[in-house]
């Protein structure tokens, strides 16, 4: 609804904003993403990957990055049947991308793709694939390669050899091609560009013999080819391709090592680059470049390696370029894995494990504060329900003006690059990426922000109605509670969890204790600092069995540490070392005028980082509790906002019944109340006069924009209010046709006999109306006072007459009674919500939803959370309690009209 600029809340109207941050459990109607054995993925805009894969039942599908959506991704299914292969080939110079796969025994290939006039939410339905199949139909296709303007496949005939075909894109006539050697099992094929020639490049054995070769396709003009070994190892397991700027490949194989073969610009010589590390054998290799940084992504028994030739110089806090680290492991249950393509890309991988159901992972580094992070990729499941620790934020915005904030919106960004739900829709927020949030009457957001572990950072608030940019801490209220809870070591062995369990293992050492709160507190006291720019006293503390801090330790002693580790930055360090290191570790913590110095000494090696968020400090604070064996797990139970569901559901049922017996005694007193009003009306209504009505004067001086005290924000209370999008869930029917249908037919009936009613009292109400609007835009704009439009209405409203007035309430009371003789039927009949039902069915172990059950949770989730913060235990905690509460509701509608 468009509203008029001014009626609509400005900077000069004083907005405050009120806002609280709890952690806190949420759940969202969504299912883990199964996929199948092959990944690829490409960047088709500035943070929106689309990942290509199989689905559990074999059919090609692309997952897309779906900004403002429910889950934040889209689900396109791009295949009818099962595909046995598929590939990627993405074109740099002309920025567009194209698929092949092999579906029905035939090779099918789709139009060129472009990324910048796409819309990639219907290429489902907006695709073209042109096929093509092998000589004979008895060979079976099994393997697609797509690049360098030509499309290759492989197949296999019973009893013969494989046999290959290569195919012009622009005309996709297969042609029998020759393999390089007679007797070649092939282990793996891929088309590209090397020494400036297209071709292919295979890995292949003859015999007990390994060879990796590339051969150009045959000279148009003389058909002659060009070959080049790659034996720089004898046992290369696989290969990968990188594309360069210069049309070139960039070639890794991987054994036991990994060697890199770059193409000599100005002559035939290929340059080779053993990288650091020795591995067992490498079964899967993948790598990604953006300009000039490169990074290698390897896998074995071992897990998911990483290394990168951005070298964290720790002196300088600054990155040497082509300089190698060493392999890191980054995970340690990835089966199948691809990096992202495209531009400004390197560090976005997704990966898949048959040990969690073939979930499909993403894993990404912050670019700002270089942490990695890691999340499941879901989509949207009506039926399905997903529980996600996570930090929620209420925000609200006030303003004692008489204007709306509707139709105006709020900007959100972050200090480091966050993936939250806004009004639960999903968004990507950070330093350099702000999303715009609309606004309605309410003039409220709920922000959810899932995490693993209680390390968090600020997210900022602008809008054109705010005079500076108001800056949220989510983990404010988790800091502040460590603070207070974890202030000496005995206070940590004594601490519990709100099950009443220990939170530290009972017998932990006592001076590791001491030193873990030592090192909490300074790392909470470097998080003011941050946040406020206030002084931060030098300090040092150990975590471990370390007989004391080494004050003397100073960052240039790294010099003289030859480690394996060097060359991390922050984010890599915190995922794939500190969890790794035997030995203590040391801690210096400095202020700085960039941020805060973090000195840390493990063993004989000592690192140097410069923390410049809130994240990474909390970051730290829980590397400091995984040491002494308190994982985020432990933190959550201990810290966080916990549900008590059971409580929740009694006072639920205890609304239920009492409205259940409130019904059943409504029906035998509609008639006294209808006969009260009857003659209330025929005796007071024609007599009335709005001067003969007692106003108190103070109603004078009451400014109707006032906010209660009831409008304060927190996430606790307004959990379910925040959920009220699902109500509506565009996915489904209206809300109004999925209500029970003995109230919908009713209220359709009532409604058109109030239509008829106006109908026939004339124009006279419509100019009653414009009226009474008039008076109100009067009041807003202080033309009249608040005391002046209520005599006004009141008049108008008595102006309207006796036998309109009567009529309406006949007809209010003819629908009351006969909704009162379908609602223990309609209310109580089951209700099919997103997210609610299968919420409220796995914490009632599948109790059925009933229209009154969903109104009763609305309001019994806020009145229990608040009952308990006041009075510390649940509202109907006492079986009596309840039993009167629920009694009460056979007489609340009897009347004393006598």
């Amino acid at each position: 609804m468009k509203v008029d600029p001014k009626f609509q809340i400005t900077k000069d109207d004083n907005v405050t904003v009120d806002f609280q941050s709890e952690l806190m459990s949420n759940y969202f109607p969504e299912s883990a993403i199964e996929a199948g054995t092959t990944i690829r993925s490409l960047m088709v805009a500035p943070e929106q990957p689309f990942i290509f894969c199989l689905t559990a039942e074999g059919k090609l599908q692309g997952i897309l990055r779906t900004e403002g959506s429910a889950s934040g991704w889209t689900q396109l299914l791009l295949s009818e049947g099962k595909v046995t292969s598929f590939e990627l080939e993405y074109n740099t110079d002309e920025d567009y991308f194209q698929l092949a796969k092999v579906e029905d025994n035939k090779v099918w290939v789709s139009d060129e793709i472009p990324l910048d006039s796409t819309q990639f939410t219907t290429l489902d339905k907006s695709l073209s694939w042109s096929s093509m199949e092998a000589v004979h139909t008895s060979e079976i296709i099994n393997k697609v390669s797509i690049g360098a303007e030509k499309v290759v496949f492989s197949t296999t005939t019973k009893g013969e050899d494989a046999k290959y075909y290569v195919a012009d894109l622009d005309e996709l006539e297969p042609k029998p091609s020759t393999l390089f050697e007679n007797g070649m099992k092939v282990i793996q094929f891929e088309l590209g560009n090397f020494q400036y020639n297209d071709g292919i490049f295979m890995l292949y054995d003859i015999g007990k013999e390994r060879s990796f070769v590339f051969q150009s396709f045959p000279d148009e003009r003389y058909g002659k080819t060009s070959k080049a070994r790659f034996n720089a190892e004898k046992s290369i397991n696989c290969f990968a391709l990188v594309e360069s700027d210069d049309t070139n490949d960039i070639v890794y194989s991987a054994g036991k090592n990994i060697h890199q073969y770059i193409s000599g610009i100005e002559n035939d010589e290929v340059d080779v680059i053993k990288m650091p590390g020795t591995f067992d054998a490498i079964t899967k290799i993948r790598a990604a470049r953006n300009g000039d940084n490169h990074s290698v992504w390897s896998l074995n028994e071992k897990g998911l390696h990483y290394q990168t030739n951005q070298f964290f110089d720790q002196g300088s806090q600054s990155f040497l370029s082509d300089k190698w680290t060493n392999p890191i492991v980054m995970a340690k249950d990835a089966e199948q894995f691809c990096c992202a393509k495209g531009k400004g890309i390197r560090n976005q991988l997704f990966s898949i494990s048959t040990k969690y159901g073939s979930e499909l992972t993403r894993l990404w580094q912050d670019e700002t504060t270089t942490l990695w992070n890691k999340n499941t990729l879901t989509i949207k499941g009506i039926d399905s329900l997903k529980e996600v620790e996570s930090y929620s934020a209420h925000i609200r915005f006030n303003s004692k003006a008489t204007k709306t904030f509707q139709g105006l919106q709020v900007k959100l960004s972050a200090e480091s690059n966050l993936f939250v739900y806004v009004n639960s829709q999903s968004y990507h927020i950070g330093p350099n990426h702000e999303v715009s949030i609309p606004l309605d009457v309410s003039a409220e957001l709920t922000v959810i922000c899932p995490v693993r572990d209680i390390a968090s950072c600020r997210i900022f608030l602008n809008a054109n109605f705010l005079k500076k940019t108001v800056a949220i801490n989510l983990a404010q209220q988790v800091l502040e509670d460590l603070g207070e809870k974890i202030t000496s070591g005995s206070a940590l062995a004594g601490a519990r969890k709100q099950n009443g369990d220990l939170l530290v293992a009972k017998g932990t050492d006592a001076d590791t204790l001491n030193s873990a709160a030592a090192g909490i507190q300074d790392m909470l006291s470097a998080a003011k600092t941050m946040e406020t720019d206030a002084p931060l006293q030098r300090t040092s503390f150990a975590i471990g069995n370390v007989a004391a801090p080494n004050v003397q330790m100073r960052p240039t002693t790294m010099a003289a540490s030859i480690s394996a580790h060097h060359g991390l930055t922050l984010g890599d360090f915190l995922h794939a070392v500190w969890d790794g290191a035997k030995q203590a570790a040391e801690f210096i913590v400095e202020k700085i005028k960039d941020g805060v110095k973090f000195v840390i000494k493990i063993g004989e090696q000592v690192f140097n980082w410069i923390a410049k968020t809130l994240r990474e400090i909390g970051s730290f604070i829980q590397k400091i509790f995984d040491a002494i064996k308190v994982f985020f797990k432990d933190l959550f139970e201990f810290l966080a906002f916990l549900f008590d569901w059971d409580a929740i559901v009694e006072t639920k049922e205890a609304f239920k019944d009492f409205t259940n017996e409130a019904i059943l005694s409504l029906k035998g007193e509609i008639k006294n109340i209808k006969k009260f009003v009857d003659d209330t009306l025929e005796k007071e209504i024609e007599k009335f006069s709005p001067d003969l009505v007692d106003i108190p004067d103070s109603l004078d001086k009451i400014d109707p924009s006032d906010s209660s005290e009831e409008n304060t924000a927190d996430p606790r209370s307004n959990w379910l209010n925040s959920k009220k999008g699902y109500l509506n869930d565009s996915s489904q029917k209206p809300l109004k046709e999925r209500i029970p249908t003995e109230f919908s037919s009713v209220l359709e009936e009532f409604f058109t006999e109030v239509k008829n009613i106006l109908v026939k009292a004339g124009e006279g109400i419509g100019k009653k109306v414009e009226t009474i609007v008039a008076s109100f835009k009067r009041m807003i704009t202080g033309e009249i006072t608040f005391l002046d439009f209520l005599k006004l209405l009141l008049n108008d409203l008595a102006g309207l007459g006796l036998f309109l007035v009567k009529q309406l309430m006949d007809l209010i009371f003819t629908a009351l009674t006969t909704l009162v003789d379908v609602a223990l039927v309609g209310l109580n009949k089951e209700w099919e919500i997103p997210l609610i039902t299968p919420l409220y069915k796995s914490i009632t172990k599948s109790d059925a939803l009933t229209f009154l059950d969903v109104m009763c949770l609305f309001v019994a989730i806020p009145t229990t959370i608040l009952y308990k913060i006041g009075e510390g235990k649940a509202p109907f905690g006492e079986g009596k309690t309840k039993e009167d509460f629920v009694k009460r509701g056979q007489t609340i509608f009897q009347l004393n009209l006598n």
